[in-house]
Parts: C-alpha cells; structure tokens; sequence
C-alpha cells in the first residue's frame, strides 16, 4: 500500500519592491505632477495682459529686488518689511535674480509667481483627501486659487500678493495627516514658509491646536504655530507704523466693512469689471447685489441645515475665515477708498476698484461650493455621486472671467524698457552710481547700481 503525502501548500512570499520599481513608480508621479505644474503656470500666466507680464509690481522692485541685490538672495530672506516678514516673495525675488538676466527679472517674477500658485492647487488637490474624499470635488477646491476671477487684475503675476493664495493653502496643509518621514518635513516647511509670509495665517491657530491635540498631527501645525510666532516677534521689534497713525486713519466705519465685503468678496465673483458693478450700483443701488449675495446665503444655510456637523463646521470655518480675512485687511489697512457707507455718485463712479483684499474672502467663499455637493450626495443617498458635471460647471462659472477687463499693471512700465533706460543714463552721465527702474503704481521704483546694469 503507498501511503500519499500531500506536501504543503507552498507559502506565497509578496516580493519585495526593489530600489528600481520604486524609483520608477515615484519618477512617474513627479514627472505627471511637474507637468501639471507647468502646464497650469501657463495657463495662469495668460490670464495676464502682455504688458503685466513684463511689468513689476510695487514691492518686487523697490524692496525684494533692492534688498537681494544689497543684501543678498540668502541674507534677504529673514528681512523684516512694513512690520512682517516675507519669506516666500523673498526666495522667488532670490530665484528670479540669479537664474535670468536683469533685463528679464520682471518677466521671471510674473512666470515663478503663477508657478507658485499652481503649485498650490494642486498641493490643493491632493492635501484636501484629508476632508473631501471624491477627486472632482477636490477638483472643484484645487481650481479656485488659478481661475479667482479678482486674480489678474492685481494679485496674480506678482510675489507681494502671493500671501493671499497661502492663506487659502494653510487650513489644507493642516488638515492632511502624512504618514512618510520625507512628507512630513515637507509639510513643516510649508506650513512654516506660509506662516512666515502672511501674519493673517495666525486665524487658523485654532485649527493647529485641534490638530495637534484631537488628531495628534503635529507636522504641519507646529510649522504653523512657529511661524505666526516669528511674525509676532517681528511684528513687535519692528512695527508697522513707525509713527502713530492719525486718528482718522485707524478706523472705518463698521456698514463700510460690511458693505466691502458684499461688494468685494462676493460681488467680484459675479463680475469682475468695478466699471460694471459701479454703474449697477449707481441704476439700482443695493439691489444690484441681491442675486450674489442670496446665491451665497443659500448655499451658506443649505450646508447648516442639512448637512452633518463635520460640514457644517467646515462651512462656518470657510465663511467665517472669508469674513476675517476681509475685516483685519480692511482694519489694518483703513484708507478713505473704502468708506463705502458715505460714497457719493461721483464716488462710485470715480473711485470704487476691486482690490487685492478681495482675494482670500473670494476663495473662501468659493470652498463652499463643493462642500455643498458632498452634502447633495450624502442626502442622495447613492443616487448621485460627484462626478466631473461638477468642476465642469463650476470651472465655466470660473471661466466667464478668465480674461480681465483692466489689470493694474496693463499700461506698464514694462520692466525691461526700464532697465534699457537706466543702462543708458548710466552710460551717458559716467558720475551716476545708480538709476532708477520704475515699477507700478507710479511713484515705485528701484535704484540700480550702475555697476550690476554696465556688469562691471
């Protein structure tokens, strides 16, 4: 009789991923990450007139250029300015000058700072799986920084107004919990880099500490809390008023607040064109803001009412960061532009422009779009899921003020002309040790040394 063994089952042994396939499959995630980045930076920079693309804006040239040029690309960075620090509008001013020639410094600031804010959406897209699981709803978060109507016409193209795009980026950078070494130091560097380029970072310190205590996520917030730290230091050694301000200037009176935010963080997605707005405003005075405004209402109280507390929550963070952002920028920067509460005809007419304000209000609001969608499809209940429909059409509502009407900076002066101009003054006069390169608006400029202009 033979007796039949029956061998074991032999062991399935997971094979090991090797130095290659790993290098392969990370290579092929950077490369198609790099080329998003590329190709959204362009698309972004085209949303610029020609002339804005050369042309450099207030603080690039009379004080990053000027103090990268004196002070060097490394030693600049900690520079405090107007009571703050500036990090990453200080590494780009770093980057622009060393990798182009002078004449090309106002095109290569344009180019790296819409490259930073793709870089953003799509950080955007892949930080917020941390809240928002369906990848066309992270779409929908990941295109508002690149497509903000209020982009072009003064804060996209230029380093000085980079701070309002981190804003937005720093609740994501908080919420996302890395798991690998590498992307938690990332993560640190950024949280840090944003804190230390905008003091207003210092709203979501309440978020930090949730992380940190509720979630045990400590990367990001701790770059957060360190940074607002810093700009706190900074802020206190070196105010921002030398002097004390005047009276009349410390203030604004609270309707003009509100009456800004309307107008400037909600009216500005509707229409871009002050022009337009000024002139609805005149016909049909408040009125010309009721559609707008319920629009946003009504996605404000739908998420409220029907959607579970992690949205509701998240709705009350968005709007209310949208307020903040626009009260401490219009307090700390009160000016007579503003005083929307005692405008005359003649006044909204004349004097009534969307600013740089607008910007971080603007992209805040928008965040509650796709939340809305996720509370749409929980209350489906499977019957609808987030498909492309959604970015599709938000992306259209986006796109109808893709171009802009008037840009701050589309008469000039061109940046290379410029320094065409000062090259010669300083070879026609050899007394001259520097002449001036101007920026926008009129009365900003940069002495250049006639010595970095000749190359001697």
């Amino acid at each position: 009789m033979t007796i039949q063994i029956d061998r074991p089952p032999a062991r399935r042994v997971a094979k090991p991923r090797t130095a290659p396939t790993f290098l392969l499959r990370h290579g092929v995630r950077m490369a198609a990450l790099g080329g998003a980045i590329v190709v959204l930076t362009f698309v972004l920079w085209l949303r610029l007139p020609e002339v804005t693309r050369g042309t450099l804006w207030a603080e690039d040239a009379a004080v990053f250029l000027r103090e990268t040029v004196s002070l060097g690309s490394f030693r600049s960075i900690p520079e405090p300015y107007s009571g703050y620090l500036h990090v990453v509008p200080r590494v780009i001013s770093g980057v622009a000058y060393n990798v182009a020639p002078i004449d090309y410094y106002g095109t290569m600031m344009s180019l790296l700072s819409c490259m930073v804010v793709a870089g953003i959406s799509v950080a955007v897209f892949f930080l917020s799986r941390a809240l928002v699981q369906p990848w066309p709803l992270r779409l929908m978060l990941a295109i508002i920084p690149g497509f903000l109507p209020v982009g072009p016409l003064e804060v996209l193209g230029n380093a000085a107004n980079l701070h309002w795009f981190l804003l937005f980026l720093s609740p994501w950078l908080l919420l996302y919990e890395p798991s690998r070494l590498y992307a938690k130091a990332l993560l640190l560097v950024a949280a840090l880099a944003t804190a230390t380029s905008e003091i207003i970072t210092g709203l979501f310190l309440p978020l930090a500490i949730w992380a940190i205590f509720w979630r045990k996520n400590f990367w990001a917030p701790a770059g957060l809390i360190l940074g607002v730290a810093l700009q706190l230091l900074v802020t206190s050694a070196v105010p921002r008023y030398g002097t004390p301000v005047p009276q009349q200037e410390e203030s604004i009176e609270p309707l003009s607040v509100l009456y800004g935010f309307v107008l400037q963080g909600i009216g500005s997605l509707w229409e871009s064109d002050h022009r337009t707005v000024a002139s609805a405003i005149v016909a049909f005075g408040g009125f010309a803001m009721v559609i707008p405004v319920l629009l946003v209402a009504g996605v404000l109280c739908y998420i409220l009412i029907f959607g579970r507390w992690r949205w509701k929550i998240t709705a009350a963070y968005a709007f209310g960061a949208a307020v903040a952002c626009w009260t401490a920028a219009i307090v700390v920067n009160a000016q007579p532009a503003f005083e929307y509460a005692d405008f005359t005809v003649d006044d909204w007419l004349g004097r009534f422009y969307f600013f740089r304000y607008a910007a971080a209000p603007s992209m805040f609001l928008l965040t509650l779009a796709p939340i809305a969608c996720l509370v749409v499809a929980e209350r489906s209940k499977g019957r609808w899921k987030p498909g492309l429909a959604a970015p599709a059409l938000m992306l259209a509502f986006l796109l109808i003020n893709y171009l802009p009407p008037t840009t701050t900076r589309q008469v000039g002066p061109t940046w290379n002309m410029g320094v065409d101009a000062a090259r010669a003054a300083c070879v026609s006069d050899n007394t001259l040790s520097a002449a001036s390169v101007h920026a926008a608006p009129a009365g900003w400029h940069w002495e250049a040394p006639c010595t970095l202009l000749l190359g001697r």
